[in-house]
């Protein structure tokens, strides 16, 4: 039998905590990860932090990994931010992958998007179990790490997609 307790702690940062970004930090809670948020609207992250979306504000530098889930034309400048903020990896939910993709060319970075929604937007819509059966689309580039990739895909499927 393993002894749980003394396993370290999972640590997630997410960028945007619309439905998409506060569903991600539910799913991530629900399976034990503590996770930091950030969303460029203050009312927004107060309300994340009161409903218990997130464990704290801001970005865990030491965090396994930070998913960006911002309005497509912020992907680029906050992937930037976590690549320069974070030592772990990054991947975004971004509709559109083109851009992003051709700008960052770091080894930590593999872009994705999930086929996930609701009727509902925004924190309100946020639900730990958006991705259950969901396909998660990865985009990996020549200069991504195998082992980025893998790990990211297996963080993504423990979610459910």
């Amino acid at each position: 039998m393993t002894d749980m307790s003394s396993a370290p702690q999972r640590r997630a940062n997410v960028i945007g905590l619309g439905l998409i970004g506060g569903s991600i930090a539910l799913a991530l809670q629900e399976r034990g990860w503590t996770v930091s948020g950030d969303d460029a609207r203050q009312p927004t992250l107060r309300a994340a932090v009161d409903r218990g979306v997130i464990d704290a504000t801001g970005l865990d530098p030491q965090a396994e990994i930070t998913f960006v889930a911002v309005p497509v034309l912020a992907v680029g400048d906050q992937v930037d931010r976590a690549l320069a903020a974070t030592t772990g990896l990054v991947t975004d939910v971004g509709s559109v992958k083109g851009p992003v993709c051709r700008a960052h060319d770091d080894r930590r970075f593999v872009g994705g998007h999930p086929m996930a929604g609701s009727e509902f937007d925004g924190l309100d819509g946020a639900q730990a179990d958006l991705f259950n059966s969901a396909v998660w689309v990865l985009t990996p580039l020549s200069t991504s790490d195998d082992a980025t990739f893998a790990e990211i895909n297996s963080i993504i499927a423990s979610l459910g997609a």
